[in-house]
């Protein structure tokens, strides 16, 4: 069954838009948020599966932050999207069934760095403010 909910392609994943809503490819109106979030959630969840591929993995979730943080939405909704982005993160890492080294995704714009780790089942997920 296809998944009717479905407002992206996981390899093209709308680009946040400071509109409120945006079509889909199968002509569904959504939360431009959520379009960009769903894609992003799918990344995320890639990001965790497999140890050997975390670092690649990292890169691909890391430009979907360099695509929010080029975006022209204002400050404060890119951090509010970058801190659902690591509420993603902090989720799927509960299901790794592997370490994951301190990892570090930045959003400059947001004024936002977001660090998740998982060391012996426990999972630590924070942001803090940008440094360059």
């Amino acid at each position: 069954m296809a998944d009717k909910g479905r407002t992206h392609d996981r390899h093209h994943i709308p680009a946040p838009s400071t509109a409120t809503t945006q079509i889909t490819p199968n002509g569904a109106v959504v939360l431009a948020d959520k379009a960009f979030l769903d894609g992003a959630k799918e990344r995320i969840h890639d990001l965790f599966r497999t140890a050997q591929g975390l670092d690649g993995h990292a890169r691909q979730v890391q430009q979907e932050f360099n695509r929010l943080n080029n975006s022209n939405l204002p400050p404060d909704r890119m951090k509010l999207l970058g801190d659902a982005m690591l509420e993603q993160m902090t989720k799927a890492a509960q299901y790794a069934g592997h370490n994951i080294p301190e990892t570090m995704f930045t959003l400059p714009n947001g004024g936002r760095t977001y660090v998740i780790r998982k060391a012996g089942g426990a999972v630590k997920a924070y942001s803090k403010v940008y440094t360059a």
